[in-house]
């Protein structure tokens, strides 16, 4: 890998690449299979990254980065470089890589967060959102669509085949956690659908969105929000999906917080009546789904993941959400 290192960063400008060793940072947390590495350069500290050879392709990339483009002016977005090729994506060894500055500050990661440090994050999504609206059209949210569609798949047999496959596993140490989620999904599943249906015909605004909003994704200093990082889950949805994703991440349940967060984000960027009430309908929908996707990769998909104890919390957590949802 060291050699494709080399080759890579030879084809930026001499400013941008390394003066010491590239530290290797592996996934660096996350599950989307890039491999990170951190080092100093004359502009300062910087991230190279290679996608997996079964990523996105180069076509969705180089969209997301003229988005980015779009939203540079915020301060807190880190612009991937451009090469000497004139390309900020340079393919090498089957992958795609990407430079972008070390975006300074550390995520929050206590739940809930500090009230300023909450208003700080939403304004700072609603800026992202404001900056990419130029894009906008008006149209059904897909990601409403996919979820109706897994819940026909869950109801439509798949209950019935993760069943057989946690059979068959007595001794997996998630079996007892995954059969929980399972007997608790089928009680909910006829009570909760309705509002799905409805809510993928509602016409509202779409445009480039994160689609994987998460509180690591935020880097504070201070009160201030001075890095959102990770834009590989970009496409066109309604801004609805990415503040039930961060308002369920970062476990904003109470009115108090709740009503905060959506107040510091709607005054840069209004939500009308069908997107505050999509809110609700995608946090239902996650609370539903959680579980099930920890479960489909584990017994179903026999994905592996770094951390042994992922799958377990993954599973309690859905757990958690699915108590939420009516009986």
């Amino acid at each position: 890998m060291d050699s494709d290192l080399d080759a890579i960063l030879s084809r930026y400008p001499a400013v941008a690449r390394a003066n010491d060793a590239p530290e290797p940072l592996r996934n660096a947390g996350g599950l989307s299979g890039s491999t990170f590495w951190r080092y100093t350069s004359g502009l300062g500290p910087m991230l190279l990254r290679a996608w997996p050879v079964d990523g996105p392709p180069r076509r969705a990339l180089d969209i997301v980065h003229g988005w980015l483009a779009d939203a540079g002016d915020l301060g807190f977005i880190p612009l991937p470089v451009i090469g000497l090729d004139g390309q900020s994506l340079l393919e090498r060894a089957g992958r795609l890589w990407e430079l972008t500055p070390w975006m300074p500050g550390a995520a929050e990661t206590s739940q809930p967060p500090p009230l300023d440090r909450v208003r700080a994050a939403f304004a700072a999504l609603a800026a992202f959102h404001q900056r990419l609206s130029r894009h906008r059209a008006l149209g059904a949210s897909p990601g409403m669509r996919g979820r109706l569609d897994e819940w026909l798949s869950w109801t439509g047999g798949g209950f019935d085949e993760v069943a057989q496959r946690i059979a068959s596993r007595p001794d997996d140490p998630f079996s007892g956690l995954a059969a929980e989620w399972l007997a608790a999904a089928r009680r909910r599943a006829a009570a909760i659908v309705e509002p799905w249906r409805r809510a993928t015909i509602v016409v509202v605004p779409l445009q480039p969105c994160l689609r994987d909003v998460r509180p690591e994704h935020f880097l504070f200093t201070g009160p201030l929000v001075t890095g959102l990082v990770d834009f590989g889950a970009m496409r066109i949805e309604t801004v609805a999906a990415d503040l039930s994703r961060l308002l369920s991440e970062w476990s904003l349940h109470d009115p108090m917080t709740r009503g905060a967060a959506l107040n510091a984000y709607s005054s840069i960027r209004p939500l009308s009546a069908d997107e505050t009430t999509l809110i609700e309908v995608f946090d239902q929908s996650s609370a539903f789904l959680l579980g099930g996707h920890w479960v489909r990769w584990h017994f179903v998909e026999g994905r592996a993941f770094r951390d042994p104890g992922a799958v377990g919390r993954g599973i309690a957590k859905g757990l958690t959400r699915l108590a939420t949802l009516p009986p």
